[in-house]
């Protein structure tokens, strides 16, 4: 009875325990590029580029956070919507947002108009995560803060640099543990760093197309 009564502590513990990761997806952005088009719902091989985002994402982390100002678009998804507190004020405050609404340490964050996140390297990030605060790709020189994982420990900074009016995620990097992540080591997991294409433009949009057929059996 009383390994019976300790194994049944020991699940229900496990039971409330916060999950490992948890994915942001930031669609707050104003489309502008896009002649108001929104991103998320542009259509690659038929379906809406939101949607293949979250197919990647399900297997990977314990639950999909997304952050807009316009919840009705995505009421039909099993995901937790959130709002920016303050509307107007960049990535950083949908970065503020989602993790303070996440239940998870580590959280992998993306933009919702990249179309061809990568599985392996999403895991591999995660799997990553340890003693640090932040992990994020440097590709000859320049950062991808919208493909990264931070942890909730982030908050704090955050808070003081939206105090600051810093809109900019690479405002919170001087003040946290950041491991950057080099071409070499990304490449072994998303050969040429298709994971960071994103659209903002509708001549981008066609040109993602042309990756399609890189890309089949890949991702």
């Amino acid at each position: 009875m009383e390994l019976k009564a300790n194994a049944k502590a020991i699940s229900q513990r496990a039971m409330v325990r916060p999950p490992i990761a948890a994915a942001i997806i930031l669609a707050g952005g104003k489309n502008s590029r896009m002649e108001g088009q929104d991103k998320a719902f542009l259509e690659i091989e038929g379906r809406p580029l939101i949607e293949r985002i979250f197919e990647r994402l399900k297997n990977l982390v314990n639950e999909i956070i997304v952050v807009t100002n316009s919840p009705e678009k995505y009421h039909c998804y099993p995901v937790k919507l959130v709002s920016d507190e303050k509307p107007g004020l960049g990535p950083l405050m949908g970065l503020y947002c989602g993790l303070k609404a996440s239940s998870a340490k580590y959280n992998f964050v993306a933009a919702c108009d990249m179309p061809f996140l990568n599985a392996r390297l999403i895991k591999y990030m995660i799997d990553s995560a340890d003693a640090y605060d932040v992990l994020v790709p440097e590709i000859d020189g320049q950062l991808h803060p919208l493909c990264g994982l931070y942890s909730r420990d982030c908050l704090a900074v955050i808070e003081e640099m939206l105090a600051q009016g810093r809109r900019d995620v690479r405002s919170i990097f001087p003040k946290l543990k950041v491991r950057y992540l080099a071409k070499e080591e990304l490449d072994k997991f998303d050969q040429g760093l298709l994971s960071l294409v994103n659209i903002n433009t509708k001549d981008e949009y066609e040109k993602s197309l042309n990756h399609l057929s890189l890309l089949r059996g890949r991702l």
